[in-house]
């Protein structure tokens, strides 16, 4: 029979979301860096979102102008390509029109400016793993502005699938954040060799096919 395992005697451990880890006993308001018109927010959060369909769309374009106008399928086809296969730099000043998003959803957090120093003291990769992935995970875009914001020395890199990766639109948004292929060669070069934190929403594709609208995972469910 098991003998069920006891806490050894001693002084407890402090909580780690205290003001000494960097982190606010209650939620803060989220604020950007700059002033930004509302008009201006919901278009790019407009943008954001589309992007996910945006590409399919782009890629069957030929097709759909080939039955409309033959003549401009040729050039559809090549714009498609283009946008399919020519290299995306990443870019950290989108990570900070990321911060847009605040203002659309009101985003609070428990963050406090100390968090980045705290981080650096670590002195240690970490992966940064987020729940849930839902269909659009617009929190990714969030994250890329939290962390570029108060967290400037744990940005890294992170993962996607190489299906996302060739979608026109949805790609170079993706690669501005420095959001790599989900593969293992990619994943342990960018962290060993490129010595970055990684960031990964590890639900993917079958979290969403086994979630259910307004219900919550089970203590047993795992992604």
């Amino acid at each position: 029979m098991c003998k069920p395992l006891e806490r050894p005697s001693g002084r407890k451990k402090k909580a780690a979301a205290t003001a000494e880890h960097g982190f606010s006993p209650t939620l803060v308001r989220a604020s950007a860096d700059y002033e930004a018109p509302s008009v201006l927010a919901w278009a790019f959060v407009t943008l954001c979102t589309a992007s996910f369909y945006l590409g399919p769309l782009i890629l069957a374009s030929p097709l759909l102008v080939y039955f409309i106008h033959p003549s401009a399928a040729g050039a559809a086809f090549a714009t498609a390509v283009f946008l399919a296969c020519h290299p995306v730099r990443p870019n950290r000043k989108f990570c900070k029109w990321c911060q847009l998003f605040y203002r659309v959803f009101d985003f609070h957090h428990n963050f406090t400016p100390r968090v980045n120093d705290v981080a650096r003291r670590g002195n240690r990769l970490s992966i940064v793993a987020m729940h849930p992935h839902s269909i659009i995970p617009l929190h990714g875009f969030i994250w890329s502005a939290i962390c570029d914001q108060l967290l400037p020395d744990m940005y890294g890199f992170g993962c996607t699938t190489d299906q996302a990766l060739n979608l026109p639109v949805l790609r170079h948004l993706l690669q501005y954040m420095d959001v790599r292929s989900t593969s293992k060669r990619v994943i342990m070069s960018g962290m060993q060799s490129d010595n970055k934190n990684l960031f990964i929403l590890p639900g993917g594709v079958a979290e969403i096919f086994l979630s259910h609208r307004r219900a919550r995972a089970g203590p047993n469910v795992q992604t």
